[in-house]
């Protein structure tokens, strides 16, 4: 009897293995043959020891089961402290996310783990960061999964991924997925599916209602960022959610669109997002940015007739603010906007921020700071100056104005 292989070139057939596992209760990886990072992270998730329903999770002899051991799968299962990875510089160990706080530092971690610090590698490392950052994000604000989420990652580069390594990044939760965070302030949403195409589109979110374009801490532009990352570095994506699945996947062609499941094929108990590209694909982290927000700014209504935030040299005297610390912490994003920058702007006082040593900045965190800081700035007529702005710090910033201004 030959063994299955739970990959991501099929990831439905991932989850009919797993359907089979979660109906009598034990997933068995010593039926497996090779299991990608991706497939034991949405294995694990189910078999935490605090689920009232999990399924138990068993094997020791294949190789499946020897590289979910080394990626720490025993102490993930209990919430033990993770160990080192085995492999360095390939996996790094299953980790447990869980709460609101900044993301930054876990992101930055596991990229270093795998990614040399190298000129050839920068843009990539950027890439991949900004991408972890925003799924540990979306777990924190919309799972509602008590237990967290748990986040993996894993460089390929055998077999199909010989000669063109790729680095494949998991986060997955058991909430309460993608189409019930939605249809609660979105209720022309009427399906699984629906719901994840439009939780790929521009400031779409289960945050703020339909027709807004953000509220305080969330743009709704985490996942299209992610999705049009995979379009132009050709690399994958898959969604599943309870009820549907989404699998964009252009590893051999630049045009292919997503395919959709609705209901008519096995999905995930909660939500599970998997990104994967080649690493020698990711060129130019700053033009990938500004594509984006070119694509988003098509999306979003434009009512802008001058421009608040200025990117030229401040008159002298005015006050400086260097922005960085916890730099992916949105509630401490906030509470810099309502206790410093609103205060000033209402009087009328210009400010400065400085984003020095800050090249790499999520459009999440960037709407939490300005968002209502560039509403408050059109109102009085007041200038936010910015100075050492990398291009991509740039374009997100330009993109919040965008909307915060017009939608």
């Amino acid at each position: 009897m030959s063994k299955v292989r739970l990959v991501l070139e099929d990831p439905h057939g991932f989850l009919r293995w797993l359907a089979a596992a979660i109906e009598r209760q034990v997933a068995n990886l010593d039926e497996v043959d090779v299991a990608q990072a991706f497939a034991i992270a949405a294995t694990a998730a189910l078999a935490r020891t605090e689920r009232p329903e999990r399924i138990r999770l068993v094997g020791d002899a294949s190789g499946a089961s020897r590289f979910a051991h080394a990626l720490g799968v025993d102490q993930v299962l209990t919430g033990a402290d993770e160990p080192e990875a085995r492999e360095r510089g390939r996996t790094v160990t299953l980790t447990r996310v869980k709460g609101r706080g900044p993301k930054e530092q876990i992101s930055s971690k596991i990229v270093k783990l795998l990614l040399p610090s190298t000129p050839e590698t920068l843009e990539a490392a950027n890439l991949f960061r900004y991408v972890l950052v925003e799924l540990l994000r979306n777990v924190g604000q919309h799972s509602q999964d008590p237990l967290g989420g748990i986040v993996a990652a894993q460089i390929n580069d055998a077999g199909p991924y010989a000669n063109k390594p790729a680095l494949q990044l998991v986060v997955v939760d058991n909430g309460i997925g993608i189409f019930e965070a939605l249809r609660r302030a979105r209720p022309s949403i009427t399906t699984a599916s629906e719901a994840i195409v439009r939780a790929l589109e521009p400031h779409v979110s289960g945050a703020f209602a339909e027709g807004e374009s953000g509220s305080g801490e969330n743009a709704g532009l985490g996942l299209f960022f992610i999705a049009e990352m995979a379009k132009l570095t050709d690399g994958r994506l898959f969604v599943a959610s309870r009820g549907a699945t989404l699998f964009l996947d252009r590893s051999d062609d630049e045009l292919a669109q997503p395919v959709l499941t609705n209901g008519d094929a096995p999905d995930y108990p909660g939500t599970l997002v998997v990104f994967e590209t080649e690493i020698g694909h990711v060129h130019d982290y700053d033009g990938i940015m500004a594509r984006i927000r070119d694509a988003a700014k098509e999306r979003t209504p434009q009512r802008i007739v001058q421009h608040w935030l200025r990117f030229s040299d401040a008159p002298a005297g005015v006050l400086r603010i260097l922005i960085g610390v916890a730099s992916e912490d949105t509630a401490e994003a906030q509470e810099l906007a309502r206790t410093t920058l609103h205060p000033r702007v209402t009087r009328r006082e210009p400010v400065v921020l400085d984003f020095k040593n800050m090249r790499v900045c999520t459009q999440s965190y960037l709407h939490a700071l300005l968002h209502e800081t560039v509403r408050l700035a059109w109102a009085v007529k007041t200038p936010i100056y910015v100075m050492n702005a990398s291009p991509a710090v740039r374009a997100h910033l330009e993109l919040v104005e965008a909307y915060s201004l017009g939608g």
